[in-house]
């Protein structure tokens, strides 16, 4: 078996195959594994369930920039650059397992992850070919695919060929399976990469601190789209990206917006931090995976369009679907059929996992988020209404101003002013997604009906 890429899903991908005893070769076209990736990630809880044997071996010693978010914090800004609102929230009451309970992610640079990860599938008996460009495929006197041919020419057979090699990937694009990008698929996504004092995150994010155990950070406003920030043990980055197609100025402008502001800018001071890295990468962004099996090949990960259609994470789609492929290619072997029509056991193995419950809300969980925190750059900017009208809702009672009654009359008179706006996209946005969740279920009419009776005016006392 051959993965073309050593990324952590390629790496995963051939750990199972190795395992299995299958002969099999990963290629990396850096010097090392996670060398060329931008900057670092948020490893969420579901790694530890389907990976536990692997990931309780991810310790400091292993990525010395571990740290956990316990928490996420929500920043939200107004239209003159002002941060109205501070939110945390730690994991709810209705998760169901263990470490979801007790952390939000863990976070840690690729550069650390990658290797480590890819360490895992050597000592499983894989073979690792770094500094290994593959710039085509082998293809038989039919057109399937037997192999890779690396930039200097040579030629390596395989009897099963999986894409593991991101979101411009060769073996989509020469395979046919994904010739093209389309522009409402693929994201543009800057970012700066900061370095910062130790103890002074420790201060403001540590278990003691400020933000006592967060580590992740989303930021909201009415003139970017929405922005990550990520924290690890020496240092944070902060992004943000958005459709190819939906852009309306440079990107890194909109990311200079939030950099620049005096909020930002005073975190900056408090964790003494300092510019260390500027980058720019490509993503899929899609309401569904593209085509992902064909003759001897299947695509896992980004070259597959598998990062989440709701906020684009795509370590753990790569690393589920690198473990399936890996299982339906050892099946295939043994039964000497790789045929497309054998390798469908991957798309069934995929979309019954949890990468492809994803998508069943795909497209409606997509179009929410397009049309709200990442609609400032085209006509319609909702959150124009929406941070506001959040801001009122949420904020509105912490003050002494006036008799909590007559606050609560202020409060409502004011959010009336944007619930035309606001009923408009709940029903053309909102109501999609909770279709989608409750399936058949439940019919959301008849309880919205019984709302909306509940807030009928009470008769006044006399």
């Amino acid at each position: 078996m051959i993965v073309v890429g050593a990324g952590p899903g390629g790496s995963v991908a051939a750990k199972v195959a190795a395992e299995s005893g299958l002969k099999t070769v990963f290629f990396e076209r850096g010097r090392k594994p996670g060398e060329k990736n931008s900057s670092g990630c948020g490893l969420g809880p579901r790694m530890w369930r389907e990976f536990p044997e692997m990931m309780k071996k991810l310790t400091p010693e292993v990525a010395p920039s571990l740290r956990k978010a316990a928490c996420v914090v929500n920043h939200y800004l107004n239209k003159d650059m002002e941060e109205i609102a501070i939110e945390m929230y730690y994991p709810t009451e209705s998760v169901t397992y263990e470490p979801a309970k007790s952390f939000i992610t863990m976070n840690c640079y690729r550069s650390e992850f990658d290797p480590w990860i890819a360490g895992i599938a050597v000592e499983a008996g894989a073979e690792l070919r770094t500094s290994v460009l593959i710039k085509d495929l082998v293809k038989d006197d039919k057109g399937k695919v037997i192999g890779v041919q690396t930039e200097k020419g040579e030629k390596v057979y395989g009897k099963v060929i999986i894409g593991a090699d991101g979101v411009i990937s060769t073996v989509a694009i020469k395979s046919g399976l994904n010739p093209r990008w389309r522009p409402d698929q693929i994201t543009l996504v800057p970012q700066y990469d900061f370095s910062a004092d130790r103890k002074k995150i420790d201060q403001m994010y540590g278990p003691d601190g400020l933000l006592a155990d967060a580590a992740d950070g989303i930021w909201y406003g009415t003139n970017f789209p929405a922005a990550y920030q990520v924290i690890f043990g020496d240092g944070f980055h902060i992004g943000l990206g958005s459709w190819m197609g939906q852009w309306t100025a440079n990107p890194i402008s909109f990311l200079n917006k939030l950099v620049s502001c005096k909020p930002f800018q005073r975190m900056i001071k408090a964790i003494d931090a300092k510019p260390r890295e500027v980058q720019t990468h490509l993503l899929p962004w899609t309401q569904e995976p593209v085509r992902t099996y064909t003759d001897n090949v299947m695509l896992i990960g980004d070259a597959g369009g598998f990062p989440c259609p709701l906020e684009a994470e795509g370590v753990f789609p790569a690393m589920e679907t690198g473990k399936l492929a890996a299982e339906t290619a050892i099946k295939c072997i043994a039964d000497g059929d790789t045929s497309k029509q054998a390798l469908k056991l991957y798309e069934e193995k995929w979309k019954k996992a949890s990468v492809g419950i994803e998508f069943q809300a795909g497209e409606s969980m997509q179009t929410l988020w397009r049309h709200l925190m990442f609609s400032t750059q085209s006509e319609e900017n909702s959150m124009e209404w929406f941070i506001p009208l959040w801001h009122e809702l949420r904020g509105g009672f912490y003050d002494w101003s006036e008799p909590h009654i007559v606050r609560l009359r202020q409060i409502i008179k004011k959010a009336q002013e944007y619930l035309p706006q606001a009923m408009t996209f709940f029903s053309k946005y909102m109501m999609p997604v909770l279709t989608d969740a409750m399936g058949d279920q439940i019919s959301l009419m008849p309880q919205l009906m019984k709302l909306m009776e509940g807030m009928r005016p009470r008769p006044k006392k006399k």
